[in-house]
């Protein structure tokens, strides 16, 4: 496929025509570096090749990898991360507790759904102060939800009936959809007259756009990138007013992600000797020497990155935003 037939006609959130090429990965790089940080590539099953382009809207600043259909992750491939991964579903979330904080601060509240709901952990969180139900499509996370009782399906948001939820959140899931104009439409449909969209996402501002790449912020994990003045422009473009916008501090977990692009890897080990590979043969012996400058190193680095970290909070941005935005 040539250059000129993936460039995007328009703009996947408000069909602008004003759009430029940001970014673009070679799919087998991408293979190799998932193999060694996931233990398995998702793009041969799901028949990604080639190069994944990156485009940026210059009317809503939406940043979009083009053709998003073709290059988002299905419900297997959520369900692969989320089994090898025990942090995929985190329970504790940042964007939970702002969310139920804002939630508590609203008048009307009954019903509240949430798209893309996983293992339920926000529902759990307000199911005894609301009428909460869920939707979620991968298949392992929709047993979890319902072996606790929750109300989860997998049905689309087209069959659930207009009007009937007071909020309609999603967190960390906008990011991963190829269609986001049609969700925010379906979304809007479903909230009664005065109700509100409750939506995180990660930040494309955050502490890793200087990244040369995060995997987990591209194909087939992320397909679509919004910055805070892409909701503010979602006020034009829908019947909506953006009411509050939140900005997750750096946590230190994600601090040492940040570093990790940018330090160098460890040297190789050296070339055993013939006595070494011998005593490893008859005695289970290591090179101890090397075994103790690894860790040495790693103390260091761990040492450097606490002191570091309270600076750095002030200085770069968290990895989620979220924004509560009211329907007219």
């Amino acid at each position: 496929m040539s250059f000129s037939q993936k460039h995007p006609q328009s703009c996947p959130l408000c069909t602008g025509k004003r759009i430029g090429l940001h970014r673009w990965f070679e799919v087998d790089a991408l293979k190799a570096a998932w193999q060694k940080g996931f233990g398995f590539e998702p793009f041969s099953r799901l028949g990604i090749e080639g190069v994944a382009h990156q485009y940026r809207c210059f009317d809503c600043d939406l940043r979009f990898f083009y053709p998003a259909s073709s290059l988002a992750g299905d419900g297997e491939f959520y369900n692969e991360l989320s089994s090898r991964f025990s942090w995929y579903y985190e329970k504790d979330k940042w964007e939970f507790d702002v969310a139920a904080e804002i939630l508590a601060g609203l008048d009307g509240i009954e019903r509240v759904l949430e798209v893309g709901c996983g293992q339920g952990h926000f529902l759990v969180r307000i199911k005894n102060r609301y009428e909460v139900k869920g939707l979620e499509f991968n298949p392992q996370a929709l047993v979890d939800c319902r072996a606790i009782g929750l109300d989860v399906t997998s049905d689309e948001m087209a069959t659930l009936g207009e009007g009937s939820f007071d909020v309609v959140s999603a967190f960390e899931v906008l990011e991963h959809l190829p269609a986001p104009r049609e969700f925010l439409e379906q979304a809007l449909r479903l909230l009664r007259p005065g109700g509100y969209l409750l939506l995180a996402v990660p930040d494309p501002e955050g502490y890793f756009k200087e990244a040369e790449k995060v995997l987990l912020d591209m194909p087939p994990h992320h397909v679509m990138g919004f910055s805070k003045k892409a909701f503010k422009n979602m006020e034009a473009l829908f019947s909506l007013k953006l009411e509050q916008v939140h900005q997750e501090p750096l946590r230190f977990a994600h601090y040492r992600s940040y570093l990790g692009n940018f330090l160098a890897p460890p040297p190789p080990p050296r070339t055993p000797s013939f006595l070494d590979r011998v005593l490893y043969r008859l005695f289970g012996y290591q090179i101890e020497r090397d075994v103790e400058l690894k860790r040495l190193g790693e103390k260091i680095v761990e040492i450097q990155m606490a002191t570091s970290f309270h600076t750095a909070k002030d200085k770069l941005v968290g990895q989620t935003h979220l924004v509560l935005l009211q329907k007219h």
